[in-house]
């Protein structure tokens, strides 16, 4: 299994950096790699499951995520289908200052398909920088 965290302070309230994150069918728009994203199942603003399709190159895989959240303080995505043995992230937002928010970012990931593992692994943690780059990217145009 792969495992990767981030932690870093950015110029935003915690409630203006989950909405980025937790907007999931905006994803498209702004995150590499991300072909489609739509809500299929929605408990509430917080809580729902997300069908979203990545690619890259020659593969393209779409996988079911379960969203948990806790607004404006913590937001928890499982694969629950797809090509992922585990995919598990977790963001959590902690507000330090006026517009000033702490953001931990943790996430683990195996491929079920040993291939795709070897393959995928070792690029996941480039992926994962430039996805991490992307939502901060997208806060800038947001709210500055």
């Amino acid at each position: 299994m792969h495992k990767y965290s981030n932690s870093t302070t950015l110029p935003f309230s915690s409630i203006e950096l989950y909405d980025v994150v937790i907007d999931v069918e905006a994803y498209p728009e702004f995150l590499p790699w991300c072909l489609s994203a739509k809500i299929i199942k929605k408990i509430d603003n917080n809580n729902f499951d997300a069908e979203l399709k990545v690619g890259y190159k020659a593969i393209d895989e779409k996988y079911i995520s379960r969203i948990r959240a806790k607004y404006g303080k913590k937001i928890n995505s499982k694969a629950i289908s797809g090509p992922f043995k585990v995919l598990d992230s977790t963001w959590i937002f902690i507000n330090t200052g006026k517009k000033k928010c702490s953001v931990e970012f943790m996430i683990e990931y195996e491929f079920k398909s040993f291939f795709l593992d070897k393959v995928m692994g070792n690029l996941f943690k480039k992926a994962t920088l430039k996805m991490l780059n992307a939502f901060e990217q997208r806060a800038h145009n947001l709210y500055e």
